[in-house]
């Protein structure tokens, strides 16, 4: 047996000359000890408290303290530590009386060359006990966690039969513990899953050691619960597989959730018709049926007429409502080979999968109407809907469902154009035209790095003195072979494209630099760069700002920002924080188009802004008097009890020019004064500094 070094031993002896004889032997032997010696009860008890020897030694017979006490204090305070007998009195029966209370071994005296081999075994049978305790612990912790999880455990045997189920697995399945013996597993599974798991998983299992799948196990009323499972094969020493174990996980949620999702993926929430995904993938089926046929199949798309109106006026719990109301009738208008879906706010489309002539869409056309005719009852309220409604057909007008519905799209559309509750099949022009509109978006893209595009400026007059107070930046694009292109078609491509930001951006940084040049010669005026809600939204538009005054060096106050109504009335929080932040750097806020948007007088007030812009819309009929007339009158009024300024816009008549003085209009911009020029043509104009009207 090895030696042992740094061994603690307890004494329980009288004489501290045999706990040295003692400690000598053991030295002897390789048993190198820390020790203490005690000779009383308390000194003992004293000693367990505190200390966990690895040998407990003990004489037999003390004075005044008897060995087998000892044995019983050793026993109540410290059970799993050794106990040994060392005594030169101890007869046998006392000796047999002193293992049967517990003691590990007895050593005599006159035989002390034994004490080491004693010592030695008891610790090692020590050890071996803690271990198998520890094991024993590890084992009963387990069965507690396997018994407290929620997942389906249990070990069965190589020929399939239960060894153990835990607590979860017994509970589904109605089993009782006593009756798990000799329990065949394939009991506890349906049959499909049995076959799975015979032909699959335990082939697997015994060739890779493991199988992970989906699978089911039976419920105690018969119900087949989808599992996520493992199978494990454990071998023996020998190779043989001495039993499988199986953990099983209730998957029916997921199941559920995934079904969601799945009709999610394919159905519309609020109507629960065929979504935009589903009706393309029945419309692709539709063709290829329909080229093997020789056929034709249409696709239809219906825009509810005014529906932002009704919406507006009744709220959207109603407009919601409404639109499940619809969505009814055009099920119930459908006959065999049709399919309706929902494909936007407004919008539905039909699939008609089997047509031999445009005649039979002009028929589901006027079916579909007549479903519209009666109103809906909403809320007591009766509530009229009419549909803009455009076709397009296979072949003729495309060969799969993207442009199909695009075509009918834009059907649909130039229906509503036109005034609404109509039907109109797809045109060919109107590709052309939507093609067309692609190409200028393409080459608007290429516009900035080919420097086609350009600011020309036009002068804000001072309406009092005629003296030049500022200059607004207007886009140009100068198309190399389309020649200049209108504004009023390119911004709201841009806008539409995201575009905006970049050209947005360009206008700021291009606007600033022509100011400060300006400044730089003494022409001190301000200059007024229009910019898109989209812009006024996007993150870092406030550094951007900063950025070109910081380059640039340009005083603040000489940069004008336009914002149209819109931009300051869709998020009012961020409206005011952003407006605020451009308000901190010193720039001027003016509101464009003023008077044609939706924002109130609170609203308004509650704005950092400095300007007024008055919509030339009301300035080109200030001559006719009436209510233009009236409400020019009322914004000049509006914005000066605001202490804003007031600028018109659109300015070409000396007659529009007396009405805007003798109203007190601040200032003015328009024809009448300059048209828009490029920034090099107006340096004369700037230099004198007026214009006299």
């Amino acid at each position: 047996m090895s030696d042992l070094t740094d061994v603690d031993l307890l004494f329980v002896e009288d004489s501290p000359e045999d706990a040295e004889l003692a400690l000598r032997s053991l030295k002897a032997d390789g048993v190198l000890a820390q020790w203490r010696r005690v000779d009383s009860e308390s000194e003992l008890r004293e000693a367990l408290r505190t200390l966990r020897p690895d040998v407990i030694l003990s004489d037999f017979s003390m004075p005044g303290f008897d060995g087998l006490r000892a044995l019983g204090i050793a026993r109540e305070l410290a059970p799993q530590v050794p106990f040994i007998f060392l005594s030169g009195t101890i007869g046998e029966e006392r000796a047999i009386e002193a293992i049967r209370a517990g003691a590990t071994d007895y050593v005599l005296k006159n035989n002390i060359r034994r004490l080491g081999t004693a010592v030695k075994r008891a610790i090692a049978e020590a050890a071996d006990r803690e271990r198998s305790l520890k094991i024993e612990e590890e084992r009963a912790r387990l069965v507690e966690i396997l018994e407290a999880t929620s997942d389906f455990v249990a070990m069965a045997s190589p020929q399939g039969k239960a060894l153990y189920m835990n607590a979860a697995w017994r509970k589904l399945a109605g089993v009782a513990e006593p009756s798990l013996a000799g329990l065949p597993m394939s009991h506890l599974h349906p049959a499909q899953a049995n076959e799975r798991l015979q032909n699959e998983a335990f082939p697997a299992s015994e060739r890779d050691g493991s199988w992970q799948g989906e699978s089911a196990v039976l419920a105690a009323d018969g119900t087949a619960v989808p599992v996520s499972q493992v199978i494990i094969a454990h071998r023996g020493a020998d190779g043989a597989i001495r039993f499988r174990s199986t953990i099983a996980r209730d998957i029916r949620e997921r199941k559920a959730y995934e079904a969601r999702l799945k009709y999610l993926a394919n159905y519309d929430s609020l109507t629960a018709l065929p979504n935009r995904s589903l009706l393309g993938d029945r419309t692709s089926q539709a063709i290829a049926h329909a080229s093997r046929a020789g056929r034709s199949c249409a696709l239809m798309v219906l825009s509810i007429d005014r529906l932002k109106l009704l919406t507006d006026s009744y709220g959207h719990a109603v407009g919601d409502a409404l639109i499940k109301a619809i969505a009814q009738r055009l099920a119930q208008s459908l006959r065999g080979g049709e399919t309706v879906a929902r494909i936007g706010a407004d919008l539905f489309a039909l699939l008609a999968g089997d047509i031999a002539r445009p005649d039979d869409v002009l028929r589901i056309s006027r079916s579909v109407r007549l479903a519209m005719a009666a109103p809906f009852r909403l809320e007591g309220r009766d509530i009229h809907v009419t549909l803009s409604v455009g076709a397009s057909i296979y072949p003729r007008d495309g060969a799969d469902f993207d442009v199909l519905l695009r075509d009918a799209d834009a059907a649909a559309n130039r229906v509503k154009e036109a005034g609404g509750n109509a039907f109109q099949f797809y045109a060919a022009d109107m590709t052309r035209q939507a093609l067309d509109r692609v190409e200028l978006e393409n080459e608007l893209r290429a516009a900035l790095a080919r420097k086609q595009l350009a600011l020309h400026y036009q002068p804000q007059i001072d309406l009092a003195s005629g003296a030049i107070i500022g200059l607004e930046a207007l886009m140009r694009w100068k198309h190399p072979s389309r020649g200049f292109v209108s504004p009023a078609l390119f911004v709201p491509i841009a806008e539409e494209s995201e575009l905006i930001q970049d050209l947005g951006h360009w206008a700021l940084m291009e606007g600033v630099q022509r100011a400060a040049a300006w400044h730089a010669v003494g022409c001190h005026v301000r200059v007024a760069v229009n910019v898109s809600a989209r812009q006024f939204r996007g993150e870092g538009f406030v550094h951007a700002v900063a950025s070109a005054l910081k380059v640039h060096e340009l005083d603040p106050l000489s940069l004008e920002l336009e914002l149209t109504e819109s931009a300051l009335i869709d998020d009012r929080e961020h409206a005011l924080r952003v407006l605020h932040q451009l308000k901190a750097l010193g720039v001027q806020i003016a509101v464009d188009d003023f008077g044609t948007g939706y924002s109130s007088l609170s609203y308004l007030s509650g704005l950092p802004v400095d300007c007024l812009k008055i919509d030339r819309a009301f300035v080109t009929r200030l001559g006719q008097g009436g209510r233009d007339a009236a409400l020019a009158q009322a914004i000049v009024s509006m914005g000066h009890a605001l202490g804003l300024r007031v600028l018109a816009e659109g300015v070409e008549t000396a007659e529009q020019l007396e009405f805007l003085r003798s109203h007190h209009c601040d200032e003015g911009q328009g024809y009448l004064f300059a048209k828009p020029a490029a920034a090099d043509t107006l340096a004369d104009l700037l230099q004198r500094g007026r214009i006299d009207v």
